[in-house]
């Protein structure tokens, strides 16, 4: 194994342990709000967020990315980066301030003005994190980015749920996402430390990656947050609510194991020069996304029911079936996730607001028909033709970028996927007694157990087809090697 793939697989087991840690206090404010709080209280927070969500795209900078090229940042970026950083912040909370009212009025509840102006508040302190954190990305170090995400999740489930269990309000769960990234920005100055300065005398640096950037956030965030904005028209509030909480269990997978892969991915793509590397480095990325993310969104569409009952109670079922079909969109997305890290490296934003452009023209027409004339089936039938058609875009523009043929890219998503095939038999089967069995421990164990055992049969599985199809360099090489050091010459071979 090479010493990039090396410090590559060394930086994921710390991002991955810090998400599934931050994903696991996530998991219990979910469990602790939706007893306390309302489909509607979600459903009205979801409302907001979903704005905030847009105008936070609309205005992002890739100031880390842009930092992350530099082999030595200077003073003078880390100030400019800073000086962008802030006024981003600025305008962001003075623009959502500004729209909270007519809000107020377009979905005619007067609580998402002050609402609105609270979440805000987020984005200013997400702002102001040290932009020298940079330096241990550089540096493949991501322990500190370990803790932040303890420190961040825990002030979000310490403020959220304190807040909702005094209140009994929709409060909690605004109070909870400002503590959050407040506690983030105080102790990103304790891991690196730097003095605020202003200044914007490296701008040029940032100027071509923030430009095509801009476009590319805006089309993605009108891409992902459309639904979420129509919906509430065409459908009650508590539907709504439903339907933001199968979407956030369903990103579980996403922000807890692809999320955090793509920071090292993009640290270990910045480090390959030559070519041929690069396209090696692409195909390993995209089949390590998928041998990871895949069982886990299989056993959560196949386990949905019963998830959703352990998670969020009986009250929360109609969120079962949508929760299904959120996991087969993110089942198809999953290799879309990597070019755009690949673009950034590249310095190539333009291929990327290409690919945003291209889903946005197929996705708008498709979610608006949907959901004026399907509501949620219609939202979740647009989701699925909206991926598909961000794959082929990916697909085409990858290979023009790198050269990666079609068959490779298919090829390094496709292998593990038939691993999945034995598993979705395995879980079929077990589903029933699991819908049976009546929300307590029983069923909670026998979850844990059958999703399990469907895990290492896809694994199991996966390393099968490995070993038929002749040992392919990809994840498959990395876990034998991690497992069994002494007989890598051997198996790997």
């Amino acid at each position: 194994m090479s010493s990039v793939s090396q410090r590559t697989a060394t930086a994921s087991i710390w991002t991955i342990s810090g998400k599934f840690l931050a994903r696991l206090l996530d998991f219990v404010s979910l469990l602790v709000l939706a007893r306390l709080l309302s489909p509607t209280d979600f459903g009205l927070v979801a409302i907001a967020t979903s704005v905030l969500v847009i105008v936070e795209a609309v205005l992002d900078l890739p100031l880390t990315q842009a930092l992350l090229r530099q082999p030595s940042p200077s003073d003078e970026m880390f100030a400019t980066a800073f000086t962008l950083s802030l006024l981003r912040g600025a305008a962001i909370g003075l623009l959502m301030i500004f729209i909270s009212w007519p809000m107020a009025i377009i979905y005619d509840d007067h609580r998402l003005f002050a609402l609105v102006a609270v979440l805000s508040i987020a984005p200013a302190m997400r702002s102001m994190i040290s932009p020298r954190m940079v330096l241990f990305m550089q540096r493949f170090d991501f322990k500190r980015e370990f803790a932040l995400d303890l420190i961040t999740k825990g002030s979000t489930l310490l403020f959220g749920v304190g807040v909702a269990a005094t209140t009994g309000s929709y409060w909690g769960l605004a109070i909870g996402a400002v503590a959050g990234p407040t506690a983030a920005m105080i102790t990103s100055y304790i891991f690196a430390p730097m003095r605020p300065a202003f200044g914007l005398s490296e701008w040029k640096r940032f100027q071509d990656m923030i430009s095509w950037n801009t476009v590319s956030q805006v089309l993605n965030s009108i891409n992902w947050q459309l639904d979420r904005l129509l919906l509430p028209r065409f459908s009650g509030l508590s539907t709504f609510g439903a339907y933001s909480v199968a979407d956030n269990i369903a990103g579980i997978p996403y922000q807890t194991f692809v999320g955090p892969l793509l920071r090292p991915l993009m640290a270990a793509f910045s480090t390959v020069e030559d070519r041929r590397n690069l396209v090696a480095a692409y195909l390993k990325a995209t089949n390590a996304i998928t041998f990871v993310a895949a069982p886990i969104l299989i056993a959560l569409a196949m386990f949905a029911e019963p998830t959703v009952r352990i998670l969020v109670g009986e009250k929360w079922a109609p969120a079962a079936p949508i929760l299904q079909w959120l996991c087969l969109v993110s089942l198809l997305g999953l290799p879309t996730n990597i070019m755009p890290a690949l673009a950034m490296v590249l310095d190539n934003t333009r291929s990327l607001a290409l690919r945003m452009f291209v889903e946005f023209a197929v996705r708008v027409p498709v979610t608006i028909l949907g959901i004026v004339y399907f509501q949620v089936a219609g939202a979740l039938g647009a989701r699925i033709v909206a991926v598909l058609v961000a794959y082929a875009a990916s697909l085409v523009i990858t290979r023009r970028m790198i050269g990666a043929s079609f068959a490779a890219q298919l090829n390094a998503y496709c292998r593990p996927l038939v691993a999945g095939l034995p598993m979705i038999l395995f879980l079929f089967w077990a589903e029933p007694m699991l819908a049976a069995m009546p929300t307590g421990l029983n069923l909670i164990v026998g979850l844990a157990l059958c999703g399990g055992a469907g895990a290492a049969i896809f694994w199991v599985f996966a390393l099968l087809v490995w070993q038929i199809l002749g040992r392919p360099d990809g994840i498959e090489t990395i876990i034998v090697q991690r497992l069994m050091p002494r007989r890598n010459e051997i198996l790997t071979s």
